[in-house]
């Protein structure tokens, strides 16, 4: 049933000479695909026009016999020619293969998930199923995708821009571009590809990390070794997985390469961690976390880097205490499965130096240091004792009132002074006298005197 969205109309090749073999091939490719979807089928009865066809076209999926009626000789079956056309298609593109051939054992090593074998024998209601299994991988739809992506920009922006391209350099630029340009369109699309591959049976990373692959190139660019290639192979009698830790500019000079630091990969299922794990998932996660995180408990910063596996690679645990150090000619004889993309191959090389070039130094004595910090406080005033208020005198009701302080007993009296006349303003009155007995008001008002 159709969800209102636009459907897409494969196209299908069908390499076939028999009449009947193509009447029923074309009555089921309909029914090879679901609505809104459809299908248009191209026939060739010979091999010749096919080959043409697959150079000129493009299809989506290719139905091939291996041998036609014409071919009497005694040499087509052990090299039928329709092997000869699935080598040339593999040259040229990528297209999912059905064979529908009686010479099914000749093909029959070859059958992966895009590439299926059908014995003419059985009910060709089997090429459908096939055929419905091959679009199911949605391979076809991924080699669709990658087309368009390339197809819309080279339209949408390159021509448009063509004419700010004035010279070779920049024209050298465009290809880094574009290349560049691809590679971000299909990150962004891996998720949505992600989805219509499985549908709902495999979880998709959260949007703000990344998935595992994606620290991975499988298999590397190029022949050239380089820092953060993962390799595998035997070590004094360890065969198992090894990262190089070597900079990779080092692998660029020629005579200064004498040896290449490695280290080993643990693998995951091996760990402490991931044992208790298995014993009670709920109550033994969190050490399994922090060593998945690079945060291992109970161990020395730095020195554990998680890698998480994949189809070519276990869940491993890099532990920068296994080294090794390899000649070139060792090295070679590893077979390199990946290297880690940028900037994971870097942030691997940055923890191991990191943790490499600490320098250990004795902790100093907490106690010292807090009983220091205590002596240099300062210290607390003692409380005075309160010896009573002194009255103001009458009429000045702001004055302020002074606190007297106990020593010895009986204080003697302390005569007013006599305050200076300032010419234009009026005098100031004396303090009152100390009374002898604390808390005792003044029996007289203070006098002003003139001097």
């Amino acid at each position: 049933m159709s969800n209102g969205k636009p459907g897409i109309t494969w196209r299908f090749l069908i390499v076939e000479d028999k009449e009947d073999k193509i009447r029923q091939l074309l009555e089921i490719a309909p029914s090879c695909v679901t609505a809104p979807d459809q299908v248009e089928v191209e026939v060739c009865p010979t091999f010749k026009k096919a080959a043409g066809f697959l150079k000129k076209e493009r299809f989506d999926l290719l139905i091939l016999d291996l041998k036609d009626e014409s071919d009497t000789s005694l040499e087509a079956d052990s090299n039928p020619a329709g092997l000869g056309v699935f080598e040339e298609l593999k040259k040229s593109r990528f297209t999912p293969v059905v064979f529908y051939t009686a010479l099914a054992h000749k093909v029959k090593s070859m059958e992966t998930s895009f590439v299926r074998v059908v014995e003419k024998t059985e009910d060709v209601t089997r090429v459908r199923e096939e055929v419905q299994r091959v679009l199911g991988t949605q391979l076809p739809n991924l080699s669709r995708h990658l087309e368009e992506l390339q197809r819309s920009y080279m339209w949408d922006f390159v021509s448009t821009h063509w004419k700010d391209f004035n010279n070779a350099h920049e024209q050298v630029d465009l290809a880094y571009l574009l290349a560049r340009r691809l590679a971000l369109s299909l990150e962004k699309e891996a998720r949505k590809l992600g989805r219509k591959m499985t549908g709902k049976l495999v979880p998709m990373a959260d949007p703000k990390n990344i998935h595992p692959m994606e620290m991975y190139i499988p298999p590397p660019v190029g022949t050239d070794r380089q820092a953060g290639d993962i390799m595998r192979g035997l070590i004094r009698d360890t065969d198992g997985y090894w990262i190089a830790l070597t900079p990779s500019c080092d692998f660029d000079q020629p005579g200064r390469l004498d040896n290449v630091l490695v280290a080993q990969c643990v693998p995951l299922v091996g760990e402490p961690e991931y044992k208790n794990w298995i014993k009670d998932q709920s109550a033994n996660a969190a050490p399994l976390k922090a060593l998945i995180g690079d945060n291992r408990e109970d161990s020395q910063s730095e020195r554990f880097k998680f890698l998480p596996g994949t189809f070519f690679f276990p869940d491993s645990v890099v532990d920068f205490q296994r080294l090794y150090a390899l000649p070139p000619a060792e090295l070679a004889k590893m077979k390199v499965i990946a290297s880690l993309d940028s900037p994971f191959a870097e942030a691997v090389l940055a923890r191991f130096s990191r943790y490499f070039g600490r320098l250990g130094t004795p902790d100093i004595d907490k106690s010292v240091f807090l009983n220091r910090l205590e002596a240099a406080l300062p210290k607390p005033k003692s409380e005075p004792t309160v010896a009573g208020p002194i009255a103001a005198p009458a009429g000045d009701t702001m004055a302020p009132t002074k606190v007297g302080v106990a020593t010895a007993p009986g204080p003697k009296e302390v005569p007013a002074k006599t305050p200076i006349a300032i010419p234009g303003k009026a005098e100031a009155p004396a303090p009152a006298p100390a009374s002898p007995n604390v808390g005792e008001k003044p029996s007289a008002k203070p006098t002003s005197e003139s001097k």
